[in-house]
């Protein structure tokens, strides 16, 4: 039992230190005038499937998050999407799409039209593990996510 209990604690070691590696890495972004206010979100945290068009974010945990930040006319239905901005740690901006999606009689949210291009940049694979960030860009207002990455 002491073997578990030390996986566990060693299990948390590397959580802490991915945390604290994220933070840094957001100093830039956060020090360009980007994210809005410094308004930004807890991390939201998710693993990449084999599918690299769209990302499938689970209602539970991301919908809490992502309400929070949406406009009174914003409308994230079954059918319908909205325009994001996604940044990546130095600030690069990549335009795609956010729906509700349905998948049987289960939901999740869909980021795509650009996921594609921005998992291959970065050469992020199945597994890989994803923080989102929710955020209001500072200028144009548009709802936006910054986006880090631990690769598996």
């Amino acid at each position: 039992m002491a073997g578990s209990s030390s996986k566990g604690v060693e299990s948390k070691k590397v959580v802490k230190e991915i945390v604290l590696k994220e933070e840094l890495e957001l100093e830039f972004v956060l020090n360009v005038g980007i994210v809005k206010d410094s308004e930004l979100s807890i991390p939201f945290r998710t693993k990449l499937s084999s599918d690299k068009w769209n990302l499938f974010l689970p209602v539970q945990g991301f919908e809490d998050i992502l309400l929070g930040f949406l406009k009174e006319g914003e409308d994230v239905r079954l059918r319908d999407a909205i325009q994001v901005n996604v940044f990546d740690k130095g600030g690069h901006e990549f335009q795609m799409m956010l729906k509700k999606w349905q998948q049987g009689s289960h939901y999740c949210y869909v980021l795509n039209r650009g996921w594609f291009t921005f998992c291959d940049q970065h050469h992020l694979h199945e597994n890989d593990l994803v923080s989102f960030r929710t955020f209001r860009h500072a200028i144009s207002h548009i709802l936006s996510f910054l986006v880090t990455y631990k690769r598996i």
